[in-house]
């Protein structure tokens, strides 16, 4: 063996040797068993936030507070309603366990035992059969004080528990006796909040989505609450991811203090916060868990806003991928984090491509109804606003929504949305107005929450309804029929097995629970073959000198780009924030830190069509008006013909050619521009009026058409005799 063999060798060696150690302790600190598996093989293989978790006909319960735990190859979903569990992370059986401990959940395993508490409860339980909803008490805390409890197992069976959920309190560390659950030692102050520094943490009245105390109003500056603690460690770090500033913001979101030692010292990550989404359909991410896949990958689960009915605002769920970089800094991506994803274990490189690429076909369309009640305007079901929503006149079956995306599209999935709108008419309901809604019963469940069936149980069937698809508006073919829906879905996303193709997407009520047909969104996703994405080149920045945690950007305008991507970090290849803009091409942010520099980058995107612009020349008429008046020159005031003196009016509509005075009887009439001069005047006959055929007995050009110095048509009349009474009619004929 020569030396370069020999040397050859020992480096092949060296790199086996340290690729098994770094398998080895990704196994012990990640639940990484080594090369990338494929989870999910069947449809759908995506899911879009916010997610259903859904337990067969039966309501959803509150879905709060998540968190996730990986036992024995299945995951734990444990909320404040109950545990659910999943060999998936999609398919999920709801456990009957009597003695899991409700409330505000904490779950922790060593491998063999799962320990369970709830916030402010001195009780800790155990299983080894949680997937049979066994659990028995092995011990009391030493405090009831334990705000967001989080047990925290250590590799080397030590355990802690972490709290705090205040204003004006820390995040607090302490050590438990494995097998008492008493307190070693004496609890640490980890961190208070500092909103002063950290953009992110500040509570701004203008990221209220609903308030959740009125005996004061919320403040321009406060104190923001900090809670939710919850540890995960990962390459040997300890990373203390905690949620701020309250559920009732727009800006709720994690942030994450890293340390190496479970006990601390922390310190602050300037790359926070660690997820963050205040714009598009779904907005908060706060108060969950982040934890390992069976591939070793992160993800962070996240309780997020919602709004259904009438009280209180509630919560529902959404999952980020989550990563941690070369330099040990932990990120997720929440960009594009309300259209389709895939599941975990189906991406290797999640956090960087998790994106399936289907496009948003539906924002800002054209849409149709048959009925709308006074106040619920059609567009708020393409709006991108959970605080909105279309409301059909009636809950009868039949009421509908027509979305026009202009052009043919390929679709791929859609997320329905419904809401729940109440009769205004009905004893002791009432329509709710502008954005002050609430939360189905007042809290914060996960399900529709409508009328319930006999002695208040599940309803045995639920929001109800079939969609359909055309090219021509006309002729439609059924994609999706729900008619008979058991399952209590609030956001209901399909993946189509095979994509389709229409311009045109039709939703039809056939069963609504109680009140309205009411949708929040229908959003319909798609052609990845024609989105386009574009880098923008000129960025302008400015910070705001006196609050540095501020800063608007402003950059270039693309053509038929639908919105932008804004990115931030504080460095040039970690840009690990960022804010979605649609049609617009400005945003001013306000969760910097105030101490870093930061360098931003934006992207284009174009779903391949249009956004409707409504042109109200078109929908409210041009503001010039025609009048046909009755008699002897009068004007007139009332609208009947036949009357002396009566007068009719018509406005004037871009794109429409032909204005027709119906029901015209022997007489004299006058036409005129309403306000302004007499177009024609003359005395019309039986012989002119009365008759069979479409040929005119009369005809005049009363004025020529145009713009500016250009004349571009004329305004002609005649008159068309009919069996019983004639017609007057007035044509705005253009020849360009």
């Amino acid at each position: 063996m020569n030396k370069r063999t020999l040397k050859t060798t020992i480096q092949l060696t060296l790199i086996f040797l340290l690729t098994c150690t770094l398998f080895s302790c990704a196994s012990k600190t990640t639940g990484n068993s080594g090369a990338f598996s494929v989870q999910i093989t069947d449809k759908p293989l995506t899911f879009c936030n916010p997610i259903n978790v859904n337990v067969g006909s039966q309501r959803v319960g509150r879905m709060g507070e998540p968190v996730v735990v990986l036992y024995k190859d299945d995951y734990y979903l444990f909320t404040g309603s109950g545990y659910y569990y999943s060999n998936n992370m999609r398919d999920w059986t709801y456990v009957n366990a009597p003695n899991y401990p409700r409330g505000v959940p904490s779950c922790a395993t060593d491998g063999e035992t799962m320990y369970a508490c709830a916030m402010n409860s001195r009780n800790v339980f155990a299983s080894t059969d949680p997937k049979n909803g066994v659990w028995e008490q092995v011990g009391t805390f030493d405090s009831d004080r334990y705000g967001d409890a989080d047990i925290f197992i250590d590799d080397d069976g030590r355990f802690f528990m972490y709290y705090g959920w205040a204003q004006l309190l820390p995040i607090q560390v302490v050590e438990l006796d494995p097998e008492t659950f008493k307190e070693i030692g004496e609890p640490r102050t980890l961190f208070f909040s500092d909103y002063e520094s950290h953009g992110f943490e500040r509570r701004r009245p203008g990221d209220l989505i609903f308030p959740y105390f009125n005996h004061r109003p919320y403040f321009p500056e406060e104190l923001p609450w900090i809670e939710g603690p919850w540890m995960v460690k990962h390459n040997d770090k300890y990373y203390l991811q905690y949620a701020a500033i309250g559920l009732e913001f727009a800006s709720y979101s994690h942030g994450v203090y890293v340390g190496d030692s479970p006990l601390g010292p922390f310190e602050y990550s300037p790359h926070n916060p660690l997820t963050f989404k205040t714009t598009g359909f779904m907005v908060g991410a706060g108060h969950g868990s982040t934890f390992h896949d069976k591939n070793g990958q992160l993800w962070t689960i996240c309780m997020v806003p919602s709004f259904y009915g009438s009280g209180r605002g509630g919560s529902e769920l959404a999952l980020f991928p989550t990563a941690v970089d070369a330099q040990g800094v932990m990120h997720s991506n929440t960009a594009f984090g309300d259209y389709p994803q895939y599941y975990p274990g189906m991406i290797e490189n999640a956090v960087e491509s998790n994106f399936t690429g289907w496009m948003l076909l539906s924002h800002k369309k054209h849409v149709e109804v048959s009925s709308t009640l006074e106040g619920y305007e059609p567009a708020n079901a393409v709006d991108e606003d959970m605080m909105t929503h279309w409301a059909a006149a009636t809950g009868d079956a039949g009421e509908y929504m027509t979305v026009d995306f202009g052009k043919e599209c390929d679709i791929y999935a859609m997320q329905i949305n419904f809401d729940q709108q109440l009769d205004p008419n009905a004893q002791g309901g009432g329509a709710r107005g502008g954005r002050g809604m609430g939360g189905f019963g007042g809290g914060m469940g996960m399900g529709m929450g409508m009328r319930g069936g006999a002695g208040g149980g599940a309803p045995v069937r639920y929001q109800s309804y079939t969609v359909q698809i055309s090219n021509n508006n006309e002729n439609w073919l059924t994609i999706i029929d729900k008619s008979n829906n058991t399952q209590d879905l609030r956001h209901d996303y399909i993946e189509l097995e095979k994509p389709a193709k229409a311009r045109y997407v039709k939703l039809t009520n056939v069963f609504t629970q109680s009140g309205m047909f009411s949708v929040k969104d229908l959003r319909v996703f798609g052609n990845p073959g024609k989105a386009k994405f574009t880098k923008v080149k000129d960025i302008m920045v400015a910070r705001d000198l006196d609050d540095p945690r501020d800063a608007t950007i402003t950059w270039k305008p693309v053509k038929g780009a639908d919105g932008y991507v804004v990115r931030y970090g504080i460095e040039k290849n970690k840009l690990y924030n960022n804010y979605m803009v649609y049609d617009e091409y400005t945003i001013t942010i306000h969760s910097l830190n105030r101490d870093e520099k930061y360098y931003f980058a934006v992207e284009a995107f174009d779903s391949g069509t249009d956004y409707y612009r409504e042109r109200t020349e078109q929908t409210m008429g041009r503001g010039g008006e025609i009048e046909l008046s009755s008699g002897r020159g009068g004007r007139g005031g009332g609208m009947g013909m036949g009357m002396g003196g009566s007068s009719v009016r018509k406005m004037t509509y871009e794109g429409v050619s032909d204005y027709v005075f119906d029901n015209i009887t022997p007489g004299s009439y006058t036409l005129r521009h309403t306000f302004g001069p007499v177009l024609w005047t003359g005395q019309l006959t039986e012989a002119e009026l009365i008759g069979s055929g479409d040929e005119p007995t009369l005809t005049a050009t009363l004025s020529d058409l145009g713009v500016g110095t250009e004349v571009t048509g004329k305004m002609e009349l005649k008159v068309v005799p009919g069996e019983q009474s004639g017609k007057i009619i007035v044509i705005f004929n253009y020849d360009k």
